[in-house]
């Protein structure tokens, strides 16, 4: 949520809180009641979007290194044991091809390191029956498909959490000006009906219509309704 949009939500908050404090005072006053309970249903849907927004993209990104690391670890592994059985029977192609190291793989874009990991798991598997001796056993193979797979699905985890983070920005966006119209052209233009009957409501209504930034600055001041 951006500064304005958070100086603005505190503002619909004290607001609220005055309504609870004089729920008695407006509740039959059935055109204001209408208008609180809808700010108060955009309040709650502000929350949650920007619980949504808030969602750490951070964990996503660790979760994708961390299996792609996993993924990394286990490509070499298998790859190498391939390349010392390839040096043996003089086969120079397969031996090029697993030529890898981790600094090989960290430097390939995503799809291609999954490729490259596919591909040394596909050549591995197919040569299991003769790569016992250099260590490697089926399980191996088991061990490094799951990698790749696990690695697969969480790959577009970033971009997929922040799309997601972009959608409850403009619904934020969206609740917010309903919000403020709500207070502007139905709230606002009925607290003169409360001036004398409840002055302590009308004053403390509007002062906490006044939205502060963060610092602690004026940045909207309301004009007490005429």
């Amino acid at each position: 949520m951006n500064k304005s949009n958070e100086n603005r939500l505190s503002m619909l908050h004290a607001v609220l809180a005055v309504c609870t404090k004089y729920t008695a005072t407006w509740t039959g006053v059935l055109g204001y009641k209408k208008a609180q309970d809808e700010l108060v249903v955009n309040v709650g849907s502000i929350v949650a979007a920007s619980a949504v927004q808030e969602t750490n993209m951070k964990g996503a990104a660790l979760d994708k290194r961390f299996k792609r690391q996993a993924m990394t670890v286990k490509t070499v592994e298998v790859a190498r044991a391939v390349f010392a059985y390839a040096e043996d029977i003089g086969d120079l192609v397969l031996r090029e091809k697993m030529n890898l190291s981790p600094n090989d793989l960290n430097r390939k874009r995503d799809a291609v390191v999954q490729a490259l990991a596919q591909g040394v798991r596909d050549v591995a598997n197919g040569l299991i029956a003769s790569l016992g001796d250099y260590g490697l056993v089926a399980a191996d193979i088991t061990a490094l498909q799951a990698a790749i797979d696990a690695y697969a699905n969480v790959v577009s985890a970033p971009r997929n959490a922040a799309v997601v983070r972009k959608g409850a920005t403009a619904e934020i966006d969206t609740l917010m000006k309903d919000s403020m119209k709500i207070l502007n052209n139905r709230m606002d233009k009925l607290m003169p009906e409360f001036e004398t009957s409840a002055p302590e409501f009308f004053q403390e209504y509007f002062a906490a219509r006044i939205i502060v930034d963060n610092g602690g600055a004026q940045s909207e001041p309301i004009a007490l309704a005429a």
